[in-house]
């Protein structure tokens, strides 16, 4: 009987020593050493593939009319839906075309970029006297894989998120998620680019790099734990608890 509890109590042991501790856990460990830091936004260039909606007004709505898809009568009650499908898709070279300006090199460029390019033309090339532009991206997305609780493709409105909103809208990182090496995927001028980032410090809080933008994608690793169970126990508190029932059961058993 003694060598048994002998063989529960390092059991135990074992397994508490291969359980998650709080320093792999906890995000951002270090956080009081950065308040008061400034902020950093970092800008989004415009890349191949995405969809913008290029608004242009003037005060006289009808001379501005042109220049807008569907001579801008469908307005703010479009769905984002129809929005996309009818915006102006970038090609792989980093054109749109444009009613009338025809094409227009956006690829590179930020939105606020862009609507100074196309006022600037609208003007220089005598169409309007002093329009309005505005641009927006309509389809931010980053994709986001591993272990977190809501794998997926996220949208999002912003020009940019942080890292810790797409973590919020995955629902979180599970148990086994390794916080100290997330990968940030990000796709610059044609190459791809990975970023390591450690969850549990909060110096890349004010890396503008690490800002979640268009396209991004975020893996998030299983620790060795979940890995060596085939992903068959996801806890390592459930792994306890089986171990510990089926000791029960053999003693009970045996004992009697």
């Amino acid at each position: 009987m003694k060598k048994i509890l002998l063989f529960i109590i390092l059991l135990i042991v074992f397994i508490l020593q291969s359980c998650t501790t709080k320093k792999s856990m906890h995000y951002l460990q270090d956080i009081d050493n950065y308040t008061n830091s400034p902020l950093n936004y970092g800008t989004t260039k415009i890349q191949p593939n995405d969809i913008l909606k290029i608004d242009v007004s003037d005060l006289n709505p009808l001379v501005a009319a042109p220049f807008n898809i569907n001579g801008g009568s469908s307005g703010s009650q479009q769905s984002i839906e129809n929005m996309r499908l009818e915006g102006y898709l970038v090609t792989p070279q980093g054109n749109i075309t444009m009613p009338i300006l025809n094409e227009v090199k956006v690829g590179g460029l930020t939105p606020a970029n862009v609507e100074s390019l196309v006022k600037s033309r609208l003007i220089n090339e005598g169409y309007l006297v002093n329009p309005t532009v505005m641009v927006r991206v309509l389809n931010n997305k980053f994709t986001i894989l591993g272990e977190v609780n809501s794998p997926g493709v996220k949208p999002f409105s912003e020009e940019s998120i942080s890292l810790l909103d797409a973590i919020g809208l995955a629902g979180d990182l599970t148990y086994s998620a390794i916080r100290k090496d997330v990968k940030l995927i990000r796709e610059v001028d044609g190459k791809r680019i990975v970023y390591h980032i450690d969850l549990t410090a909060s110096s890349w809080m004010n890396e503008p790099n690490f800002r979640i933008r268009q396209n991004d994608v975020i893996i998030i690793m299983a620790n060795k734990l979940k890995v060596n169970s085939g992903g068959l126990i996801k806890d390592p508190i459930q792994l306890l608890g089986l171990i510990l029932s089926f000791t029960a059961l053999f003693l009970v058993i045996k004992n009697n």
